[in-house]
């Protein structure tokens, strides 16, 4: 007996020993929505067969090891949504596990483990999805509500800045990103001109940027795909969520319909009305308050399990008006005024049938409506006497002497256009399982657009003469009348993926034929058919390592097109011949890989080149002085974008999560001047060089921005999300010139500079950071969720704004240096909101 006493003591030291390499933690596990415990739910540790159960508390105790790596739990319990939690030792608290209840489960096995939302559509080289609890703090903030504000922070994605919700994508211009709402392309989805996007983040579910090589399922787009993915109106009971914000109320319901049908439906109504109430002189200019009023409808019913169909509707408008006048203190007044008016709608559907086990089809039709009405006009008007230095260069010359004045009655610029567009589409997909993992899919879509648009710009603009250095004041006009244009762009597909997120290769290789073809009464023209392939290819080079849960490896190459809203105003006066013109065309390369670890992290990289095969270039000129300007096109402009992007994200940690992302953008375009009708007087519509390789407007070369977001307590959170971006390029502009101008017969002082385009200068950097603090809970027995958060955009805009070139009067020459590269109103900008769930 006695030499078992070793035996026994060393198993007493061991035990001895882990106790001290070990520490306990105690989740308690909640009912969400009603916050009372859970007794028996299940927790299971991953990895092992050790399994535990909830006490009458919701209480369980845990034994976390003390060695460098971290506990998972699956933590389960019938009619919840299971939950994936990692553990540390350290984190020796009592941790709460909030279940969501997922409805009743009748005769279904509950599945323990499921991937995070949005995780499986998420794809190395090809797309970024974020689900709504991930852009719950970055789109949440600001004056309107977006979710642009989120993907602007993405990699791959330019810095812009506030007030401007449509980036540039990889390298491409803001038009090339197309989006889509449930499958349904969306014509121009912005408020304001583009400040704000119509996607509310009350009503969306996902948002998934594909900026790589995407599926051939979709074109339009050179640059990218914006896929919003709404909420679907499946809760088993009427639910209610509310909002009240700075300057918009929301508010969405969902409820059921019938057994297996459902609604949601609401919307937004801005208020800035009341700031007029508040500050009465100062908004006196101001004719129409901005506003937005937008409502949305999804209805959704499943008649059969293997059939489910459902409905969208949207109807959304914005404007703005003002009418002022300012005065300056040479004797001059400038009356501004400015209409704006903009309606967009849609009402969409689409249906889902799977008639086996291996085949689905699908289908997605609808009708979109945009109306936009926009009259503006900028009037100079007051006497003064001419300046000494205007006498002194003039004086002699015009018999003009000290005291003599001179008059300005109606010096303008003016513009005004209507545009009304109707879109309609279909597409139609068929898959089909052909064995484990393998997909072959079909499918054909058609969009047919109808286009009026009537547009007139006139105003006295300075000409520069290089020869003499000198500029003449001419007036110019530019005029477009569009009654009716027609086309159609119809499009097959055909693709086969191979593999599934389990597997070790994994891939889609498919093509992608369109046509484009435009007509009105006197005009018809078929462009060149074009047929673009697509390939991926990902490697999971490692999986359940030491270190690395996963890593993917994954290459791919395609070639995208798009027909420009531009294309579709030409007309018989253009003299073009059928299948002569070219739709925007571009071939993209990329290769990504993507690490993922410890359950929660995440680091993408990403690098790509895009070579642009044909793009349409529009070119005018001056108009000859009365004579309108002449508008000219062809389609031999290139470009050439090659960029580098990371993000480095931690998803959903107990304390603290986030991400980081960067971009490198080099982008070159080239736009030829058309030969045949080109004037030494002609320029890119917009004011882009001719004739040489440039940057455009919107390249910026580096853009980093961070989300951070900190659960110091229960229930709060504080999120820090900033930016860094480099310049966007600035112009060479020359010395403000004072120059005698012929005005009607009247010889009046004005001045100008020369302004021209600059490889090298670049505005100052951007560095907004905003600020978000939140507290949200539910009542004590209640399912009433109370969320009340402030923010402040651009906290430290008074201490530093990016420089930019100055501005000027050009009536009197004063300069103005106070000029900033971005949008700021000369103050942070505060937002308060309180939002409540039922």
């Amino acid at each position: 007996m006695k030499r078992e006493y070793p035996l026994l003591c060393l198993l007493i030291l061991g035990a001895g020993l882990i106790s001290l390499f070990a520490e306990q933690t105690d989740l308690l596990i909640y009912d969400r929505d009603l916050d009372f415990p859970l007794e028996g739910a299940l927790v299971q540790i991953v990895g092992t067969d050790q399994s535990l159960t909830s006490d009458s508390e919701g209480r369980v105790t845990l034994t976390l090891s003390g060695e460098k790596g971290r506990t998972v739990c699956l933590i389960s319990f019938p009619g919840y949504d299971p939950v994936r939690l990692p553990l540390t030792a350290g984190d020796n608290g009592g941790t709460r596990v909030n279940l969501v209840l997922s409805g009743i489960i009748e005769g279904e096995e509950l599945v323990v483990e499921r991937e995070a939302p949005g995780e499986t559509e998420e794809e190395t080289g090809v797309s970024v999805v974020m689900d709504r609890e991930e852009m719950d703090t970055t789109a949440n903030i600001g004056l309107v509500e977006d979710v642009m504000s989120t993907i602007k922070t993405l990699p791959g994605v330019s810095f812009t800045g506030g007030w401007d919700a449509q980036p540039s994508i990889r390298g491409g211009y803001p038009e090339e990103m197309a989006a889509s709402l449930d499958g349904f392309y969306v014509t121009y989805p912005f408020h304001w001109g583009g400040a704000n996007s119509i996607f509310n983040p009350n009503m969306v579910d996902s948002a998934k940027l594909s900026h790589g090589i995407y599926s051939a399922r979709y074109g339009r787009a050179l640059s990218g795909i914006l896929e919003i993915n709404t909420k679907d109106p499946d809760e088993p009971e009427a639910r209610v969520d509310g909002a009240v914000s700075t300057s918009s109320a929301d508010l969405f319901i969902q409820m059921p319909t019938g057994k297996n049908s459902g609604l949601f439906a609401g919307g937004k109504v801005t208020y800035l009305e009341t700031a007029r109430l508040l500050y009465p002189q100062e908004m006196s200019d101001i004719t129409t308050i901005p506003y937005i009023r937008d409502f949305y409808a999804k209805w959704q019913i499943r008649p059969a399990e293997t059939v489910q169909v459902y409905l969208n509707g949207f109807l959304g408008s914005d404007g703005v008006g003002m009418d002022a006048v300012t005065e300056d203190e040479e004797g001059f007044s400038t009356r501004t005024r400015f209409d704006y008016d903009y309606i967009n709608s849609f009402l969409a559907g689409g249906a889902d049938w799977s008639p086996s086990d291996d085949l689905f089809i699908s289908f997605t039709g609808g009708v979109n409506s945009n109306v936009m009405h926009m009259d503006f006009s900028s009037v100079d008007s007051g006497t003064r006497e001419y300046s000494p230095e205007f006498l002194a260069l003039y004086g002699g010359i015009l018999g003009l002497s000290a005291g003599d004045t001179y008059s300005i009655d109606g010096l303008a610029f003016t513009g005004k256009e209507d545009l009304n567009i109707t879109q309609g589409q279909v597409k139609f997909t068929a898959e089909k399982l052909t064995e484990k993992d393998n997909v072959l899919v079909m499918g054909t879509e058609h969009v047919i657009r109808h286009m009026a648009q009537k547009g007139d710009y006139s105003g006295w603009y300075p000409t520069y003469h290089e020869g003499t250095g000198t500029f003449t004041l001419n007036h110019e006009s530019f005029s477009t009348d569009v009654k009716g244009n027609n086309s159609w762009n119809p499009a097959v597909f055909f693709i086969r993926e191979q593999g599934s997120d389990r597997s070790r290769f994994s891939s889609e290789i498919g093509v992608r034929a369109e046509h484009y073809y435009i007509w009105n009464e006197d005009f018809s023209m078929h462009a060149l058919p074009v047929v673009n392939p697509r390939a991926t290819l990902t490697w999971r080079a490692l999986e359940n390592g030491n270190r690395l849960d996963s890593m993917d490896l994954t290459l791919g190459s395609g070639i995208f097109s798009y027909f420009s809203l531009n294309a579709d105003m030409l007309e018989k006066e253009y003299g073009i011949e059928d299948w002569t013109v070219s739709p925007n065309r571009a071939l993209f390369s990329i290769v990504g890989t993507e690490l993922n670890w410890s359950g929660e992290w995440k680091l993408s990289a990403e690098t790509y080149y895009k070579y642009y095969l044909d793009r349409l270039v529009l070119t005018t000129d001056d108009g000859g002085g009365s004579d309108p300007s002449q508008l000219y096109y062809n389609t031999d402009g290139k470009g050439h974008v090659w960029g580098f992007d990371m993000m480095l994200q931690r998803k959903r940690g107990k304390k603290w999560d986030g991400y980081l992302s960067y971009s490198f953008i080099w982008a070159r375009y080239f736009n030829p001047s058309n030969t045949e009708t080109a004037t030494e007087d002609s320029s890119a519509l917009g004011g882009e060089p001719l004739d040489r390789w440039f940057y455009p407007y919107y390249h910026r070369y580096h853009s980093l921005n961070m989300v951070f977001n900190w659960r110091f307590s229960p229930g709060w959170t504080f999120s820090v999300l900033g930016s860094l971006a480099t310049g966007a390029p600035r112009s060479e502009t020359g010395d403000i010139s004072l120059y005698y101008a012929d005005y009607g017969g009247t010889p009046i002082e004005q001045y100008a500079r020369q302004s021209t385009y600059s490889d090298s200068l670049r505005n100052g950097i951007s560095v907004p950071v905003d600020l978000r603090l939140s507290y949200g809970r539910y009542g004590r027995n209640s399912k009433v969720y109370t969320e009340w958060y402030a923010g402040i955009e651009d906290i430290f805009v008074n201490l530093y704004q990016p420089a930019a070139n100055s501005t000027f009067n050009s009536n009197t020459g004063k300069e103005n240096r106070d000029t900033s590269a971005d949008f700021s109103i000369g103050m942070p900008i505060p937002s308060f909101g309180v939002k409540v769930s039922y």
